[in-house]
């Protein structure tokens, strides 16, 4: 009898702990050309490899970057070891700004979603740490990106978190990236959504929950019993 009075306090824990927990569900929201590996129609229109001393080195000026809006100085680039500079973080072309702006828009908020935006921006080794990154909403900005500087050479992880009131619901949400300077380089833009999925918290719901699971396991017991 003890073992089986154990049993039912075990499993009537196990409910509590079920009742009151939030499963939250999250998925990947695609971004155009999110590896920046889509070139302009004839390709980076620039070439810096400097007599072969840094092999493959291109970049784009006065181009479009495909999926994205741009304005100012902005384009692609294949560093080719560029004075120490590291190749992109994803594939071979990352995207840059001399104080220009690349934005897209991607979905429409869902009210109660929590957005996650990371990026990898490059501090390059020849000038300062520039880049930023931003999650908009009809153009404002409502989240700025934070990570920590790993210094000259090396790429680092950026996160931006958003969530949409209701009063959001519908509008545009979208990602830009700027620089403060030269140079802002950026690679591998990634979106995520985490959603609310099922919660159970009211104390009616618990106190059902729980009255009848003791019932219906005490019944059980007491046929063994009997």
């Amino acid at each position: 009898m003890r073992v089986k009075l154990s049993s039912l306090a075990t499993l009537t824990v196990c409910l509590l702990f079920l009742a009151s927990s939030a499963f939250a569900g999250t998925f990947s929201i695609p971004v155009a050309n999110y590896s920046f590996e889509t070139l302009p129609v004839g390709g980076l229109n620039n070439d810096c490899s400097e007599g072969g001393l840094y092999p493959g080195c291109a970049y784009s000026t006065g181009e479009p970057i495909p999926g994205w809006t741009i304005t100012g100085a902005t384009g692609q680039w294949t560093t080719g070891g560029y004075v120490g500079n590291p190749p992109a973080y994803d594939g071979s072309v990352l995207a840059y700004s001399n104080g220009g702006t690349i934005s897209q828009n991607v979905i429409a908020a869902v009210a109660g979603e929590t957005y996650t935006l990371n990026v990898e921006i490059l501090h390059r080794t020849d000038v300062p740490m520039t880049g930023i990154a931003q999650l908009t909403l009809n153009g404002v900005v409502v989240a700025t990106a934070t990570g920590i500087d790993p210094g000259p050479g090396k790429w680092s992880d950026w996160t931006a978190l958003f969530t949409a009131t209701p009063a959001e619901a519908g509008e545009e949400l979208g990602i830009l990236l700027t620089s403060n300077g030269t140079q802002g380089d950026w690679d591998d833009v990634q979106l995520e959504a985490s959603i609310l999925e099922a919660s159970i918290d009211e104390p009616s719901t618990l106190a059902t929950l729980l009255g009848s699971s003791i019932f219906g396991l005490a019944a059980v017991l007491r046929r063994k019993l009997i």
